[in-house]
This record gives C-alpha cells, sequence and structure tokens, in this order.
C-alpha cells in the first residue's frame, strides 16, 4: 500500500467536519441527480465520509485496489483519461523469423472486502501450509519471455461523469488531464443497500463496461496496426527496389549558375 494513500486517509479520517466543509460537500451532492431521494441522515452521514480532492495534471487519479478504501469518483471539473495498460509477451516465429506479440494474463486487483477476506483466511490457517517454492508455468512463461508494455487511452471522463463503482479496471489507471476536482465517496458505503436504491449503482457499472473496450479488443486492433505497418514498410521497401533511380544526382549535375546565386545568397544571409 503506498504511503501517499495511507497518509490521505489517515489524514482524512482524522480531520473535523467543519461547517464550510460540510457546505461545499452537500453543495457538489446537489450537482449529481443520483442522490436527489437522500434523506436528511443519508447526506449527514455522507458529509462525514465523503471529501473532495483535486488533482493536478498528469497526476494519477485511481488504480483499483491500491488505496485501504476504494473510493466511487465523481468529477465536479476538468478533464480525466483512463489508460489501458497491455503487457505483452514476444516471441519470435521459427517459420518466418517475424516476432510475435501474445497478451499476457492480467492480474486482477483485490478491493478492501476481498483483501479483507483474504487476511481473515491467511490468519485462520496460519503458518502451517508453507509456501511453495516451486514456480508456476505463467511465472516460467514471464521469465523466459520477453515482454513489453503498451498504454492505449481509450477514455475519457468530463465534469459530470463518474467511476470507479466496480467496473472492470484491470491494468487500468485514471489520470488527470487538466487540473481535476472530484467528489470521493466510499465504495462500500455507496453501494449498501439505503443508497443503492432500484440497484442504481450495479447499472452504472454495466454502462460503463459496456462502453469501454476489453483487454481481447484492444489487443486485436494493436494487431491489426501492427500488421498494417509492417505491410506498409515492406511494399514501400518494394517499391524501391524495384523502381531504384539509375543515376543520383551528384553536385556536378547542378548548372554552375545556380550553384554561384545559392552561393552569393548564403554569404549575403
Amino acid at each position: 500500500m503506498p504511503n501517499e494513500n495511507a497518509s490521505i486517509y489517515l489524514h482524512q479520517r482524522s480531520t473535523k467536519l467543519t461547517p464550510e466543509g460540510s457546505r461545499d460537500l452537500l453543495n457538489a451532492l446537489a450537482r449529481f441527480s443520483y442522490f436527489d431521494r437522500w434523506s436528511n441522515d443519508q447526506r449527514r452521514e455522507f458529509c462525514h465520509r465523503a471529501r473532495i480532492r483535486q488533482f493536478e495534471p498528469d497526476q494519477t487519479i485511481f488504480i483499483e485496489g491500491k488505496a485501504p478504501v476504494n473510493y466511487a469518483h465523481f468529477v465536479l471539473s476538468g478533464e480525466c483519461g483512463l489508460l489501458q495498460c497491455l503487457n505483452l509477451l514476444k516471441h519470435c516465429d521459427p517459420r518466418t523469423r517475424v516476432m510475435r506479440y501474445k497478451l499476457a494474463r492480467s492480474q486482477p486487483t483485490e478491493d478492501e472486502i476481498a483483501r479483507f477476506h483474504r487476511r481473515r483466511q491467511e490468519r485462520l490457517e496460519g503458518s502451517t501450509d508453507t509456501p511453495s517454492t516451486k514456480p508456476t508455468k505463467n511465472q516460467l512463461c514471464i521469465r523466459t519471455s520477453p515482454s513489453e508494455s503498451y498504454f492505449v487511452d481509450i477514455a475519457t471522463y468530463s465534469s459530470g461523469a463518474v467511476f470507479g463503482v466496480g467496473e472492470h479496471m484491470v491494468d487500468r489507471v485514471v489520470f488527470a488531464r487538466s487540473r481535476v476536482q472530484c467528489l470521493l465517496i466510499p465504495r462500500y458505503w455507496l453501494l449498501e443497500k439505503p443508497q443503492n436504491r432500484g440497484n442504481i449503482w450495479n447499472r452504472v457499472r454495466i454502462f460503463l463496461e459496456q462502453r469501454q473496450p476489453p483487454r481481447e479488443r484492444l489487443f486485436r486492433c494493436f494487431l491489426s496496426e501492427l500488421m498494417w505497418n509492417r505491410y506498409r514498410r515492406q511494399l514501400v521497401d518494394d517499391f524501391v527496389a524495384v523502381h531504384a533511380p539509375r543515376h543520383l544526382p551528384k553536385l556536378l549535375d547542378v548548372p554552375l549558375v545556380c550553384r554561384i546565386e545559392e552561393c552569393d545568397v548564403n554569404m549575403t544571409s
């Protein structure tokens, strides 16, 4: 867990809510129609749990599972970008001697609930089970095969957008394109039944996942672009090899008058 996220979380938990801060949070809440039917008790509890945070350009805003508590982010101002990291394994085709790419298996991140149950299970098991030192097949593949990482910009979040409600975020990161201000609400509290009437946040999650392409589709687009670049370079090389100029121009082929004029221009300038 990064020290920066831990310190921010502890500072937010220990800071006393002021009337000005509560007013700012309620004003930010009023900008989203999701919360129009919240009761006064829900708004009061919201003021003690939520916070407003500002991000500078190119600053990382959200990475799934990298903080003690995952927050749902509601964009108040600015623009955010969503980057997808494609971890690719390179290998040489023995027949064609061409480099091939294979999409590496992703490692899903844990949210706070899954992390809590995993740690609880580890404490119950104790130290009776010794960890296996034998490398797995995937580990051997990663060690022996050179890997490359490519980042694809797949989405933009502007004012009024929401992300971090549980959508698919494996190998993805949200960053700030400009100065961004976000309203942060704890996801575990937002997904509780009183705040999740009509299963609204699950619907928002499905909507986001339908609009964002998965890793497999991005990998197919990457392969298509790679094959087109190879074909384009091969086409140019073949054309140059067939229609190569027989007599390349030399300095002596340029008329003397043109060379004198060019020399005069260079001297006067």
